[in-house]
């Protein structure tokens, strides 16, 4: 065996040795890591459709169009990362596509609140 074979032995032996030292249990800090990103997730979904749907049966256009900029928002963050971590088409034309809706939300939001300001009527 050559001496970069040999380092490269001795440097995995060193990780293993160091991962059974640690008293962390990797599937436990998984589950945790998923399920606080699950828990926040499901929670702003949750409480901005709710938000969402109170906000247009009472008229509330302002909070709609903001709301609604945050939800496409939060949907085009999730589809970019499965995009770019499972490198699959439909995720990237589904990032696309809540990317043009967010940002069409946050136009209406904008000119929403201009015409209420005066800045254009």
């Amino acid at each position: 065996m050559s001496n970069v074979e040999n380092n490269k032995n001795d440097h995995k032996e060193e990780i293993l040795a160091k991962s059974k030292q640690s008293n962390k249990d990797e599937g436990i800090e998984y589950a945790v890591t998923q399920g606080a990103k699950k828990g926040n997730y499901f929670g702003i979904e949750v409480v901005g459709w709710l938000l969402l749907v109170f906000s247009l049966i009472n008229g509330q256009m302002l909070a709609v169009y903001a709301l609604s900029s945050v939800i496409l928002a939060s949907w085009f963050g999730e589809f970019l990362a499965k995009y770019r971590f499972l490198n699959q088409k439909r995720y990237l034309i589904a990032a696309i596509c809540f990317a043009i809706l967010g940002t069409g939300a946050l136009v209406l939001f904008v000119r929403y609140v201009g015409t209420l300001q005066g800045w254009w009527s």
